[in-house]
């Protein structure tokens, strides 16, 4: 049995283009083996993130290479596995599905993955793309770092699978609407909103400046700052709408804020705020949303340690910051 927890854009992930004509190699290529075991080798210090139980080490790894998915995992000796499987999917997807009661990572070999970002053709037209909510990356370029990354944002999306499943099938309930996209909802109540655009970025500004802020107390005044736009944007929100940003912010903004960090282990500070933390823009679409979840998060590592502990499908970002600046 196969389960895949998508509801349009409330993927796990991101879904790319479908049909591809690629023309699978004979095996996994050294590229994606090397891309995996540098996924691995980072296992222990994510594991330092605290969430619980949150690990790469027996979860299966599906690389679909255009005809069919390789799917890869280690042993009790730590040594790699690579099988050849039938494909899952017949689309391009960075994501997660459940087979056979084990939700496992599921994306595009690095080759189809880089491929496909080339064939965006510049960053114009990538650009454009996320206006239309087509994409979710933030970057206009792909390497084999960001592909280890990636596949710590799925990881960390089957380890939400397993955990907050209850929490994540209220939230799609909420979405549901005669939209094929649910997407739709945030492009038509907040981006066609000039005052609530200019309340997200200006509580992404604010929160920005507390991350920024060299002392403590600065700090937790630019956040009760942040949560005070918050609530009044909140409040002209539809219910749809509000559960819909908070699956995009909470949901994907911590995985979001995984496949940064793991990111961050790989190419190094500098490289990781040039990607991660660069000057925001305000854009129509869900790749805001991952933006502020993961700056929340990070925020979130200045002013405590341990909160990834009491994070969870009820407790989210915004409440475990006002516990902390109200404290």
């Amino acid at each position: 049995m196969v389960k895949i927890w998508r509801i349009v854009y409330m993927a796990a992930g991101v879904l790319l283009a479908a049909g591809s004509a690629a023309t699978a190699e004979r095996g996994l290529s050294k590229v994606n083996r090397d891309i995996y075991q540098e996924a691995l080798a980072l296992d222990e210090e994510m594991q330092m993130l605290r969430f619980d139980g949150f690990s790469l080490r027996g979860r299966k790894v599906r690389f679909y290479d255009g005809s069919c998915d390789y799917v890869v995992e280690t042993d009790a000796d730590n040594q790699m596995i690579v099988t050849k499987e039938k494909a899952q999917l017949d689309v391009f997807a960075g994501t997660t599905l459940e087979v056979d009661g084990q939700w496992q990572v599921l994306l595009p070999t690095y080759e189809q993955f880089s491929g496909f970002f080339d064939a965006l053709g510049t960053l114009g037209s990538y650009q454009q793309g996320m206006q239309e909510g087509q994409f979710d990356f933030g970057q206009s370029g792909y390497d084999d770092r960001m592909h280890a990354a990636t596949i710590w944002h799925e990881v960390f999306h089957a380890w939400q699978s397993e955990n907050w499943r209850e929490g994540m099938d209220i939230l799609s309930g909420q979405v549901q609407n005669e939209s094929s996209n649910p997407v739709d909802i945030i492009v038509r109540e907040a981006d066609s909103n000039q005052e609530l655009a200019a309340l997200f970025t200006e509580e992404m500004e604010q929160l920005m400046r507390a991350y920024d802020a060299q002392n403590l107390t600065e700090k937790k005044e630019w956040a009760a700052g942040a949560l005070e736009t918050a609530k009044k944007r909140s409040a002209k929100l539809s219910d749809e709408a509000k559960a819909m940003e908070y699956y995009l912010e909470n949901y994907e903004g911590s995985a979001r804020y995984v496949e940064s960090m793991a990111y961050k282990a790989l190419a190094g500070d500098e490289a990781w705020r040039e990607v991660y933390l660069k000057d925001f823009q305000y854009e129509n679409g869900s790749e805001k949303y991952y933006h502020m979840g993961m700056l929340k998060c990070v925020l979130l590592d200045q002013l405590t340690d341990g909160w990834q502990q009491g994070f969870s499908d009820e407790a989210g970002l915004d409440e475990l910051l006002r516990d902390l600046v109200e404290d």
